[in-house]
């Protein structure tokens, strides 16, 4: 478009409409959250901490004295970092005061009093910390803060010690599993094998039978907590489709199965090979951290594969639409892409 005096204005038009739509610019902290905010997160969150305190030592102890669950002080960390990835959606949220966030903290209290008393269980009294933050996130910030915050809380749950009957019930089954597995891999390698729930009973090269154990410690329980949890972290800090994130969080229960059994054979082979002393320590200690190379791998190449197909099928119902539509209205639409020249 020309002025009388023969000026293009096409330029300044498109520029005065993308200064119309622009983004708005993103809040700072101090502007979400002003002094008077801030004073209250700090004295209800430090009033949190204090009625849990008890229940923070346990795990923290737990942390440090079990090596299955030393993972349990980067889950809080990463549950910040969660938080600082979404930090312009929760500063741009919308935030008021909701009353119904505090029966949500009552009923958090609730279940960490009868985790403690008639039920006996740390680690569902544990659980009873969750509801108590949701509660008071949504008192202090309302539903639109909380739609956003939700997954870092639930999270948490990752760095919550299982009590010790749940652990035993998960890693038998894990230890039967693991057993037969490399016993059939074994077996198809040529090793004289038997296997009879977690006991494994093999004969060396040198004809030496050797009983071998899948121990509780060889379950695979920590890796799978550790790649549920790594899973849980992909699908949410990538944009993608529920059903890949879903996708992502459950095949992380068969990649740490297949990587502990994977482990089990590797150790399994220094016996075979008249090498106990390497099983019983290099390989029964490192083949741990080793097969996380594997481990994760498998899981990034599963995030790579997914949004491969994602970016195939969304170009494809692409190509699929304009092809449907008549010349001229794809030529038209070529047109307003690229603009007028």
């Amino acid at each position: 478009m020309n002025d009388k005096n023969g000026h293009d204005t096409g330029k300044a038009s498109k520029g005065s409409l993308a200064e119309m739509v622009a983004e708005t610019p993103a809040l700072t902290f101090s502007q979400s959250f002003p002094p008077e905010t801030c004073a209250r997160i700090v004295l209800l969150a430090g009033l949190l901490v204090w009625l849990n305190f008890w229940q923070l030592r346990i795990m923290a102890r737990t942390w440090m004295d079990n090596p299955n669950w030393s993972h349990g002080f980067l889950i809080p960390l990463f549950s910040i970092y969660f938080l600082y990835s979404r930090r312009d959606e929760l500063f741009m949220a919308k935030r008021r005061t909701c009353f119904w966030g505090l029966p949500m903290m009552l009923v958090g209290i609730l279940w960490v009093v009868v985790g403690f008393y008639p039920i006996r269980n740390n680690w569902f009294s544990h659980l009873g910390i969750i509801p108590m933050v949701v509660g008071l996130v949504l008192y202090l910030a309302g539903p639109r803060v909380l739609r956003v915050v939700w997954l870092p809380i639930l999270f948490l749950a990752f760095a919550m010690p299982l009590s010790g009957a749940l652990y035993e019930q998960i890693a038998l089954p894990l230890q039967n599993l693991a057993a037969a597995a490399s016993g059939a891999i074994l077996k198809l390698c040529g090793v004289k094998i038997t296997v009879k729930q977690s006991a494994l009973q093999l004969m060396s090269v040198s004809g030496v039978i050797r009983d071998l154990t899948v121990a509780e410690a060889c379950s695979g329980v920590r890796m799978l907590v550790a790649f549920m949890a790594l899973g849980v972290a992909m699908a949410y800090l990538d944009d993608k489709p529920i059903w890949q994130r879903v996708t992502l969080v459950l095949m992380g229960v068969p990649i740490a199965v297949a990587s502990n059994v994977l482990r089990v054979v590797i150790t399994s082979t220094a016996y075979v090979q008249d090498r106990p002393e390497f099983g019983q320590d290099f390989m029964h200690s490192f083949t741990g951290m080793l097969m996380l190379i594997p481990a994760l791998l498998m899981l990034w190449g599963l995030n790579w594969l997914l949004q491969s197909l994602f970016v195939a099928d969304e170009e494809d119902d692409r190509d699929g639409h304009e092809r449907g539509l008549p010349r001229g209205a794809r030529e038209g639409s070529a047109l307003t892409g690229g603009g007028e020249k």
